[in-house]
């Protein structure tokens, strides 16, 4: 884990280590990491993220909890526009002090330091749509190609004429 990390808490420092029951509220804004994103979207690297979090200390470690903003550019998955669309994530999760043997999944506290950057990439990632569409698309796909064609009446084939003024006098008698 870097130290110098923009994503790296200190949670001694904050006085949360070891002293269950305690939080901290911390609003702050940091640079996107590398690779931040899905296929069509994500957010760029060195976009700014803000992170508005609350550590609570607990037994088994910091519970981490809060929202993730920033702006996510892309594609537009029908035109391949170009778009841009606000994220809103929410964050939750536990850190803890010492990780069962079998638990791969944990995220632990390491030396009084928490690194949030898989925590919220995990939760940036997940809230990108897989399909971005521009706003007011309603999911229908509409196309045209070249002009609107306007069909007019159909001219009368002056060879069905003849079979016209029969089928007419059939009806009149």
């Amino acid at each position: 884990m870097e130290r110098s990390s923009e994503f790296v808490i200190d949670v001694r420092k904050l006085g949360l280590a070891g002293s269950p029951g305690s939080w901290e509220s911390i609003a702050t804004t940091v640079r996107a990491p590398e690779d931040l994103r899905v296929e069509l979207i994500g957010v760029p690297q060195g976009d700014p993220v803000d992170l508005d979090l609350r550590l609570e200390s607990v037994v088994e470690g910091i519970f981490v909890s809060g929202t993730v903003r920033a702006t996510a550019k892309g594609q537009d998955a029908r035109t391949l526009d170009d778009l841009e669309m606000p994220l809103d994530a929410a964050i939750e999760e536990l850190f803890v002090y010492e990780a069962d043997p079998q638990d791969e999944e944990s995220q632990l506290v390491q030396a009084g330091l928490l690194d949030l950057e898989p925590a919220v990439r995990d939760a940036v990632v997940m809230s990108l749509p897989f399909r971005p569409l521009k706003d007011g698309d309603d999911g229908e796909f509409h196309y045209t190609l070249g002009e609107d064609i306007t069909e007019d009446e159909p001219e009368e084939d002056p060879r069905w004429a003849a079979l016209k003024s029969v089928l007419n006098e059939e009806k009149e008698s």
